[in-house]
């Protein structure tokens, strides 16, 4: 491993490992009368399950760069030592299974307090998994996991010569809608190797936010190339992407599963539908889901009826969800944007299905096949 690179690898790791000092000083103390290291890696693993996670894909990402390393012909560089026997060999945990600090622990042993401090910690823990799990869902919140077909499309155009900030932002935040395997190698590099300041911060804060073991990459020091400090606000309106979706560029690449027309009002609703068709590997096309960088209400006009006419028209089919949002008993449509699409869907003879709240037999479509359920928490 070069020097400069072995350096940084190793101070990384030495403040991992500093971090997990405190956890396995309280583990320390809940563990029974005599005890092993499965253990302490068994208590480890329910009450620090996020450290847990860390580790797994701290394993998994160094991992992958050697076995990249090895298939372009290159030795292996970080060779990462797998999650439970990284733990093993950690000094504190080296230093608790030490026959002295055993006897020191059995001498001071008090099972009734043992047992008191571990239900104590099992809450904390339930607490502690809720408020993280809480932060990444709200995240995730707009994020479809599935992988579309065009995603490698959006990659190579990133890497593409002379593409300008402006257009690798654009390809930064349609990867953003994603959670997958491709995507997330694909943020990873970024944070490891983009030169741009902008670009690479939004990539770490993208895989921090949903739960991802990333570490930020300082700054190059040293006199900076333009490009390197250059930023841009991406302040878009919907003729931007109309004019993209026309032209010759990524826009008019993408392809859908479902084009969804419902009303906003039942925006809590939509979001549990795409989530369950993503389980159904299906790709979801909603307005505010995939376009939200350009179709904002503020900016809604002609334009906006173009572009929704056009991802129909990039959809295979059109999922009509009906409520009493969308129609009233005589199946008049409230809302003019669900009527556009309906009617464009069908003078385009797109297929359409319904998921029908209201009343299945009254609907006019085809009833959706797939049996959707959710939990109500009304």
């Amino acid at each position: 491993m070069p020097g400069k690179t072995q350096r940084k690898y190793v101070g990384e790791l030495m403040r991992f490992n500093q971090s997990l000092k405190t956890p396995l000083h309280t583990i320390k103390s809940i563990l029974p009368y005599s005890y092993y290291r499965d253990e302490i890696l068994n208590f480890f693993k329910e009450l620090y399950p996020y450290e847990w996670n860390i580790i797994e894909q701290r394993y998994k990402q160094y991992k992958a760069k050697d076995d990249f390393l090895i298939k372009v012909g290159k030795k292996a560089r970080y060779k990462p030592t797998p999650p439970q026997f990284y733990l093993f060999d950690l000094p504190k945990v080296k230093h608790i299974l030490l026959e002295g600090q055993k006897r020191l622990h059995q001498e001071n042993f008090n099972e009734e307090k043992r047992l008191e401090k571990l239900n104590v910690l099992r809450e904390k823990t339930k607490l502690r998994m809720l408020k993280i799990n809480k932060k990444i869902d709200s995240a995730k919140e707009l994020v479809q996991e599935i992988e579309p077909l065009y995603l490698d499309i959006f990659i190579q155009a990133y890497h593409q010569k002379g593409v300008i900030i402006e257009e690798k932002m654009e390809i930064v935040k349609e990867l953003q809608k994603y959670e997958c395997k491709k995507s997330i190698e694909f943020f990873q590099k970024l944070n490891d190797c983009e030169k741009n300041s902008q670009i690479r911060i939004l990539a770490f804060k993208h895989l921090q936010s949903i739960g991802k073991y990333v570490k930020l990459r300082k700054g190059f020091k040293g006199k900076k190339k333009n490009y390197m400090i250059e930023k841009t606000t991406f302040d878009m309106k919907p003729l931007d992407l109309l004019e993209r979706i026309e032209n010759d560029f990524i826009q008019n690449k993408k392809s859908f599963d479902y084009f969804i027309s419902h009303s906003f009002l039942d925006n809590a609703l939509v979001k549990k539908i795409v989530k369950e068709m993503n389980k159904l590997n299906l790709h979801i096309y909603c307005d505010w889901f995939n376009d939200t960088d350009f179709l904002k209400r503020k900016y809604a006009s002609k334009y906006t009826r173009l572009i929704l006419k056009r991802r129909i028209e990039q959809s295979k089919k059109v999922l009509f969800v009906k409520t009493h949002n969308t129609n009233n008993e005589s199946n008049h449509f409230f809302s003019k944007w669900v009527k556009m699409e309906i009617l464009y869907a069908t003078k385009i003879e797109k297929e359409i299905e319904c998921i029908d709240f209201i009343n299945s037999k009254e609907c006019n479509f085809k009833v959706f096949e797939h049996n959707l359920k959710f939990e109500d928490k009304t």
